[in-house]
């Protein structure tokens, strides 16, 4: 039986591993089994800064809701694996609709070659989407590293063993979340993984649209890591750094005069398990767009107003309860340049 599936890995990265359940269907001696999972949370950002929100959500609002919902299964036929998982969200990014909308997160197939290496095939998240945001202990995540996420027609190969992991992703033409197409994209990672320290990195490469899409070419590599201090007390880090060619003119149907954007930032969290229920959660986050800047020769002044800067720095401080193993109350304040005042959510994983 596999020993860990990727639904696992991504809820690792931000909650204690008794969270890691599902509802076993079906199970038999020989490892198959059939496993029902999701998860339903009801939360938002409070008090959205319309000076530094562009790149962020639809609209400016005092409250923008983020509420969210998960139903998917799971499971393994002799060494063949299968998931199908749909999403119930707000489309509240930039370029979004505000409405819900119910989409087919994940769908695929896979085969495990051994308990520690397999393959999915399918509409799945890019290799490096399961990492991209490790060393980050924010509920809501902090600095976006930018990578390809979900994407159909996607091959990738995950592995782990005792101290390493590795993984990689192909995708053909794969395309932004608002559809706009991307190119074929390559995706990978490795780390090390130990109860003192732990590290990941990561890379991605898109081969562009050809003109299709404002979306050219592009380069990322990106770092997680966390340190155990003490036994309650960690310390962790996320950065990216990027290469992004983007398209400055338009032509008809036709993107053309693509600029390389250089693009970056950071993250420095620290989380103090107070008790068993309560973690306490603090950040210090800076992240710089070349498209930002004013000084730019490629600074679009229909987009963005100069008071907007090149870069932002915030930092956050809050909490998360878990009044239950499954359940988790979380509150989150911002201060500085972010794009929001504030972050609350309460979400019940089964």
């Amino acid at each position: 039986m596999l020993r860990k599936t990727t639904i696992a890995i991504a809820l690792a990265s931000v909650l204690p591993a008794t969270v890691c359940q599902a509802i076993t269907l079906q199970e038999n001696d020989n490892g198959d089994y059939l496993q029902l999972y999701g998860e339903v949370g009801v939360g938002g950002h409070i008090a959205t800064n319309s000076d530094y929100n562009f790149d962020e959500f639809y609209d400016a609002k005092g409250y923008v809701d983020d509420s969210f919902a998960t139903l998917g299964i799971r499971g393994q036929q002799d060494k063949f694996l299968y998931r199908l998982e749909l999403d119930y969200q707000r489309e509240n990014w930039l370029g979004g609709s505000g409405e819900f909308a119910l989409d087919i997160d994940k769908l695929y197939v896979g085969y495990a070659f051994t308990p520690q290496q397999w393959i999915e095939l399918g509409l799945t998240d890019t290799a490096f989407d399961d990492y991209d945001h490790f060393g980050d202990f924010t509920f809501n995540k902090s600095v976006e590293t930018g990578e390809a996420g979900d994407q159909e027609n996607t091959v990738k190969y995950q592995a782990e063993f005792d101290y390493l992991i590795l993984g990689a992703s192909y995708s053909y033409e794969g395309k932004h979340k608002n559809g706009d197409l991307q190119g074929d994209i390559v995706n990978g990672y490795v780390g090390f993984m130990s109860e003192l320290f732990s590290i990941v990195i990561g890379a991605e490469a898109r081969g562009g649209s050809s003109g299709i899409s404002k979306y050219g070419e592009q380069q990322l590599l990106g770092v997680g890591a966390r340190l155990q201090v003490m036994p309650k007390f960690m310390l962790g880090f996320n950065g990216f750094i990027e290469d992004e060619d983007l398209a400055t003119h338009r032509a008809g149907d036709t993107f053309l005069e693509y600029e390389t954007f250089r693009n970056w930032g950071a993250t420095v969290s620290a989380k103090y398990e107070y008790s068993r229920s309560l973690e306490l959660i603090a950040s210090y986050n800076h992240e710089q767009y070349e498209s930002w800047d004013v000084e730019s020769p490629n600074y679009d002044f229909d987009e963005l107003p100069p008071e907007f800067g090149k870069e932002r720095t915030w930092g956050s401080v809050g909490f998360n309860y878990w009044p239950a193993v499954n359940i988790v109350l979380s509150l989150e304040g911002r201060i500085g340049e972010a794009p929001e005042a504030g972050y609350a959510y309460a979400r019940v994983y089964y």
